[in-house]
């Protein structure tokens, strides 16, 4: 059964760690939003097609989000449980801090759980899908061609012009002058129209129009010019329309199983053999980052005495060492795609940190692990010896 105690803190921690993942995700995702936003809009795409793909982005903010939005969470409570003075008194009702750490660690564990799931799974899918769709829109002659108030020559002989868009992808005021074929020029102008795509290809479908058709055959019977009225008519894109699919996919798109193990016939995935393992590697482990930036928080701020002053310097500290971690796991990885022999250290490192931080929650002074070693070091040293 879960105690007072244990509830209390976690509910705690587990507010401000929601409402920091979702304030993170929120500017993370406006700055990728923003970046596809000129492409979209370039493109001729519609607003629906905007959230689409910002939605697929956002398992990669979060992802990234998690760890950084819990270790700021658990900073903001620790230091608003002594600032209350609340954990002194749970410190003098005999209360043991690794009794204060457990509901801490419950937090960690649902994060850990998350961060897994996203690794494995959402993440790579949703990048997956991302740069499909992203390859269909730079690719997609059709659709671009259709630029609300410009002329568009998709190829020669052929003008495109609309004059508005509706916000449900609708277009107003279109013109189609095509004069490909020689003494043959084609014209075709509507009110409304969409686009509507078909397993043959697009089609813009246009409402109450005409088509207006010159030709340079003479005859006595024949008219230079023929006007034809309707209600509907629809004009075949298809062969504007890029056909290509995505065939290589990086290491952000791809599952666990392509990074260590890609096809024979995976050109990509041979060229670049160890920076996919590496990147799998850095997939496993970055379920441990939680665990590590919640032992530094608890680290830096459990076995703090009571200042009045605040602890402003050992959050700050705190923070130091926890960017400082995540850095140099960063060069792992980049080192472990170039020499896989170092692959080891990218796991070592964070269960290194954490082992640290548990001896300082536990009360272990630092100069009592260090100042051994480095007596041990300086006797052996030359200097050292004939000082001695």
């Amino acid at each position: 059964m879960i105690s007072v105690l244990t509830r209390y803190i976690f509910m705690q921690s587990a507010v401000p760690f929601a409402l920091a993942t979702i304030v993170l995700t929120g500017i993370i995702w406006l700055t990728q939003a923003l970046k596809m936003l000129d492409l979209l809009i370039t493109q001729g795409q519609s607003l629906g097609t905007f959230f689409e793909l910002s939605v697929l982005a956002l398992p990669s903010a979060v992802n990234t989000v998690l760890p950084i939005a819990l270790f700021v969470a658990l900073l903001y409570t620790l230091n608003k449980l002594i600032s209350d003075s609340e954990l002194v008194v749970i410190f003098s009702a005999g209360i043991s801090r690794w009794a204060v750490a457990w509901p801490v660690m419950l937090l960690v564990s649902v994060t850990m759980v998350l961060v897994l799931a996203l690794n494995l799974y959402l993440m790579p899918a949703g990048m997956r899908e991302l740069r499909t769709r992203l390859f269909q829109i730079r690719g997609d002659i059709a659709t671009s061609l259709i630029r609300e108030g410009a002329f568009t020559n998709p190829v020669t002989g052929l003008t495109v012009y609309v004059r508005s868009r509706t916000a449900n992808g609708g277009i107003r005021g279109i013109l189609v002058h095509d004069e490909r074929v020689r003494g043959k020029a084609v014209t075709y102008m509507a009110e409304t129209g969409e686009m509507v795509r078909t397993d043959d290809g697009p089609r813009l479908v246009m409402y109450n129009g005409n088509i207006e058709r010159v030709s340079d055959s003479e005859g006595p019977k024949q008219s230079p010019v023929s006007l034809l009225y309707f209600d509907k008519y629809t004009y075949d894109l298809s062969q504007y329309s890029s056909k290509n699919t995505v065939t290589e996919y990086e290491s952000r798109e791809r599952f666990l199983p392509d990074l260590f193990n890609p096809a024979s016939n995976d050109l990509y995935g041979q060229q670049f053999k160890s920076k996919l393992r590496a990147e799998g590697h850095d997939r496993l482990v970055a379920t441990l980052y939680p665990l590590m930036f919640a032992m530094i928080a608890l680290a830096c701020l459990l076995p703090a005495p009571f200042n009045r002053r605040g602890y402003t310097l050992r959050i700050a500290i705190g923070a130091a060492a926890a960017l400082v971690a995540r850095l140099v796991g960063f060069g792992l990885v980049n080192l472990a795609a170039t020499r896989p022999t170092a692959t080891a250290l990218i796991y070592l490192l964070p269960l290194a940190v954490c082992g640290i931080c548990a001896a300082m929650i536990a009360g272990v002074r630092l100069e009592s692990l260090w100042r051994p070693v480095l007596a041990s070091i300086m006797q052996r040293l030359p200097f050292g010896s004939a000082a001695r």
